[in-house]
């Protein structure tokens, strides 16, 4: 791969073992118990999934970077689990959505449901198309046409994500580097390959496709920074990125991060997103389509949705 990734004990490469299925993909990094079934196809489990215990995985469904789900546990077909979502000893409805840093513990979610990013849903049932705003932790209306639009296109993008991961896996003959290229797919029809002057990986990360890291950088242990939809994910100079942290974007966009910031651990960065030079980003927090300015603070745990961080507050950029 061009440029210098320092993994300490080189780039880890794993056999092609239980890996792959005709219509499915597990990243090779993502760690399953003995006891997950997918039970189906088109499925995509991404980097550093995590499952334990009894756990079924329905067909179409797809678990983002760094989901954990703790059986026994459901997960019905066309679901969609996003970045860092937690499942714990509970039930997901077919075609539901679980947003970033979410969490489902004890409960039951019927069909349809969309539970926003930073949720909290503990010991209760959702009823069927159920909605669950950002941070809420119970229901607060019904899915309405445009989420439901959202979700059917999440599917769409991890379905053909699927896909582009078998045939790129099956074209490196069973070996996957944990810094690799992305897939072909139809928003790219040339997979790209990560550049780097001199990044040092603490532990195992997974960086994939259009990333570029401008200068010196750090990235710590199960981060995946993934530049196969949305790109190019450009990173400055001295920017540190924690463990845990997910770097992902929508189609048609991309992520700058600029030079001496700090990203938390356990955060999820969802562009389109722009953070500026010496910016810090607190530990477990959500950005998404956020602007984060020169020098700002954000404080652990903090939830970003369509927001400019400045020195002054918070100010919306929704339109």
């Amino acid at each position: 791969m061009p440029g210098d990734f320092d993994t300490g004990a080189g780039d880890a490469r794993e056999e092609r073992g239980n890996r792959i299925w005709k219509n499915s993909f597990v990243d090779p990094s993502a760690s399953l118990s003995e006891g997950t079934i997918l039970d189906g196809d088109f499925i995509y489990v991404a980097p550093f999934v995590e499952t334990k215990g009894e756990v079924s995985i329905g067909g179409g469904s797809n678990l983002q970077d760094g989901v954990r789900v703790e059986g026994p546990a459901e997960i019905g077909s066309l679901v969609s689990l996003a970045h860092r979502a937690e499942i714990i000893a509970s039930r997901i409805g077919d075609f539901s959505f679980v947003g970033f840093n979410a969490k489902v513990a004890r409960s039951v979610v019927k069909a349809g449901c969309f539970i926003g990013h930073g949720a909290r849903i503990e010991g209760m049932v959702l009823e069927e198309g159920s909605y669950v705003p950002p941070g809420g932790t119970g229901s607060a209306g019904s899915v309405d046409e445009a989420l439901t639009a959202f979700k059917e296109e999440v599917l769409e993008v991890n379905a053909e994500l699927a896909l582009g991961y078998v045939d790129l896996f099956s074209d490196l003959d069973g070996k996957f580097g944990m810094v690799s290229p992305s897939p072909k797919t139809g928003w790219s029809d040339h997979p790209a390959i990560p550049k780097a002057d001199k990044v040092t990986i603490k532990g195992k990360a997974r960086i994939i496709g259009y990333v570029e890291f401008k200068g010196r950088a750090e990235v710590g242990d199960r981060a995946s920074i993934r530049g196969d939809e949305g790109f190019p994910l450009v990173i400055g100079d001295g920017t540190r990125i924690g463990s845990g942290v997910v770097f992902h974007s929508l189609k048609g966009h991309g992520i700058e991060v600029g030079t001496g910031a700090t990203i938390g651990d356990c955060t999820v960065v969802h562009g389109p997103a722009k953070i500026g030079d010496g910016a810090r980003i607190g530990r477990g927090c959500t950005l998404l389509k956020c602007e984060i300015d020169d020098g700002v603070e954000v404080e652990d745990g903090t939830l970003l949705i369509e927001r400019r961080a400045t020195k002054k507050g918070i100010i919306s950029l929704k339109k």
